[in-house]
């Protein structure tokens, strides 16, 4: 029976990720000790897509591939819950069982939350109390008497309560610093029975987005209790806006210092060409503003158009994608609002791409200088006054019709909203385009781009 080959995670691969996928699944098998990784994007750059898509290929490359969405497990309030959480989901019910008579494996052994409450009750002093005596008991810890020395050194005034949240503490470090490490390993060997690999690979996404305590609890779990053998960590992230989640916590390092080199072994970054995200952008745009009735049948005015057009203002912009991906989406609610009105749709998109802060070079739609003051200046021409220059106005008039507004020449009489002209015949060309189209052509695309931001969501 023929084998199949698997669908490839990369179809829908807009902007180009798929060959720095395999690039990275290379540095990856590399790894035979932990390690944490950062791959690194603003927001809106695909870090989600690249995730999943990245997770499937390392799968069908024979990695044992945990996916954790941080922002989704920011309730828990404990990471080390998490990510045992994901890992032992992974495994088949028979071993689940299996493993979990290592240990209690379910309970919260970060201590965390625990040492942040008890610094709330505690009196001053007693924090670094706990540090000292945990530090000291090591293999020999026993609760009971190592919480009456803690409450003999601390003071009578110690409340029950607090002690209680001492000895937990006390508790949770003891099984992190020694029945965790054996659980890891064992969950380690489990995950990867039977394959051609030693490692788990955990990728992290949406860490950026959770509340900035757990997302720093998270890190400090990761490298301070995960630090196994064969647990490798891929941090999807926006990593200016950790650092600045960091800076508020703890303070400004000194120059030249992050955060989060404390955490991370190796930095990689998620970057897309501009040549690929043009070439994404001119898909969306083909594929979504094919609506509508459109401004003529000139070429110049088809979505083709239009896309071409986008290609060329995403490869002069800095704009995430997601950024590109919001200004089509007011292009689009336009089109679909005013789906029985004539428009151009290059147009629209010059001028929502315009409002957005991009460069627009008025080279790439020269219509757009058919503003109403143009056409009234070119209207304006004595032709008594001085006829050497009148005929020279008029040559600018006409030339700048021909070269400006060539498309805008081709459209049907009823577009140019002029009344018949006087003893029959018909307008003159420059007369449509300034007359007939000049005083509204720009404000009425501009009325519509307006109505359509109305409606969106900030």
């Amino acid at each position: 029976m023929p084998q199949i080959e698997p669908i490839s995670p990369w179809t829908n691969d807009l902007l180009g990720y798929e060959k720095l996928g395999e690039t990275f699944t290379r540095l990856i098998q590399t790894v035979d000790d932990s390690k944490v990784i950062s791959i690194e994007a603003g927001f809106g750059h695909g870090k989600t897509f690249f995730r999943k898509a990245w997770a499937e290929h390392l799968r069908q490359s024979g990695e044992v591939v945990v996916e954790v969405d941080a922002q989704r497990s920011d309730h828990s309030g404990d990471p080390v819950v998490t990510f045992l959480g994901a890992l032992l989901a992974l495994l088949p019910e028979e071993e689940k069982n299996k493993v979990q008579k290592i240990g209690v494996i379910g309970k919260k052994y970060g201590g965390v939350a625990v040492r942040t409450v008890a610094k709330a009750v505690l009196k001053a002093g007693a924090d670094e109390a706990i540090d000292a005596i945990s530090g000291q008991l090591g293999e020999v810890f026993e609760g009971q008497e190592a919480l009456q020395s803690m409450a003999d050194s601390v003071g009578e005034e110690m409340s029950k309560t607090a002690a209680q949240m001492i000895a937990t503490q006390l508790a949770a470090e003891k099984a992190i610093q020694k029945e965790l490490p054996a659980q890891l390993d064992a969950l380690k060997d489990e995950l990867t029975k039977g394959k051609d690999t030693d490692r788990v690979i955990i990728l992290i996404d949406e860490l950026d987005r959770c509340h900035p305590e757990y997302a720093i609890a998270l890190l400090e779990a990761m490298k301070h209790v995960f630090d196994r053998p064969g647990y490798v960590f891929c941090l999807m992230v926006n990593a200016d806006y950790l650092e600045k989640v960091a800076q508020h916590r703890f303070g400004a390092h000194g120059e030249g210092e992050r955060y989060l080199d404390k955490f991370v072994d190796l930095r990689l970054a998620l970057k897309a060409t501009a040549q690929r995200k043009a070439e994404a952008a001119w898909q969306l745009v083909m594929k979504r503003l094919e609506i509508g009735t459109p401004y003529g049948d000139d070429p110049a005015f088809s979505v083709q158009a239009a896309a071409e057009l986008v290609g060329k203002i995403v490869k002069a912009s800095s704009l995430s994608f997601r950024q590109i991906e919001r200004v089509l989406d007011r292009v689009e609610v336009a089109l679909r609002c005013y789906v029985d009105m004539p428009l151009d749709r290059s147009l629209l998109v010059w001028m929502a791409f315009k409002e957005a802060g991009c460069v627009v070079q008025e080279e790439w739609l020269p219509r757009i200088a058919l503003t109403p003051e143009i056409a009234e200046k070119f209207l304006n021409v004595d032709r008594w006054e001085n006829r050497e220059k009148a005929q020279k106005q008029e040559y600018e008039r006409d030339q700048f019709v021909q070269k400006q507004c060539a498309p805008l020449l081709r459209l049907d009489d009823s577009a140019y909203r002029l009344p018949p002209p006087e003893g029959g015949g018909e307008y003159f060309g420059w007369a449509k385009v300034l007359k007939g189209l000049g005083p509204h052509y720009i404000p009425d695309h501009e009325n519509v781009l307006s109505h359509a931001h109305a409606l969106m969501a900030d």
